[in-house]
């Protein structure tokens, strides 16, 4: 009868350790699994900052002055007027270019006042509007400022 007793002791305990461990082996596979998944997300998009002053000599030239902000390769953007890429019709200094630093003006001599000037960033899938003005009204009276990087506090 004692060893009766005996084996029954040693049986439940066996099947509360076996219950105990699969219970860890589960929390651990989710922990793992969670990591997998937090860890494996892709950095984001880094958009460049951009300062730029479009503007216009009120018939046909179109002038986007770089106030600031990073450097642009002329293959990471494109410059719509009125929703068509004229980028490469756009010039520095009269020549053409294949990179816009601050301090640099792109000119493009479009035949008439635009309606709309946009420059677009393109990156990855994505494109993003780094700056655009509106001409219908005449001149433009709004004047861009840099787009803060993703993280950075505004006003500092």
């Amino acid at each position: 009868m004692q060893e009766q007793k005996k084996n029954r002791y040693h049986d439940s305990a066996v099947s509360e350790m076996i219950g105990s461990v699969m219970l860890i082996s589960v929390v651990v596979i989710a922990v793992a699994i969670i990591g997998v998944v937090l860890t494996s997300q892709p950095l984001p998009q880094k958009i460049p900052a951009l300062d730029a002053i479009i503007s216009s000599n009120g018939n046909d030239t179109i002038r986007i002055y770089h106030n600031g902000g990073d450097a642009l390769l002329r293959q990471e953007m494109t410059i719509l007027v009125d929703g068509v890429d004229t980028t490469s019709n756009f010039t520095i200094r009269g020549s053409g270019w294949t990179s816009w630093s601050p301090g640099e003006s792109l000119d493009y001599i479009s035949g008439s006042l635009p309606g709309k000037v946009q420059i677009l960033f393109l990156g990855g899938s994505s494109q993003t509007v780094l700056v655009s003005t509106d001409f219908t009204g005449g001149m433009p009276t709004f004047v861009p400022t840099a787009i803060p990087t993703p993280g950075e506090e505004i006003g500092r």
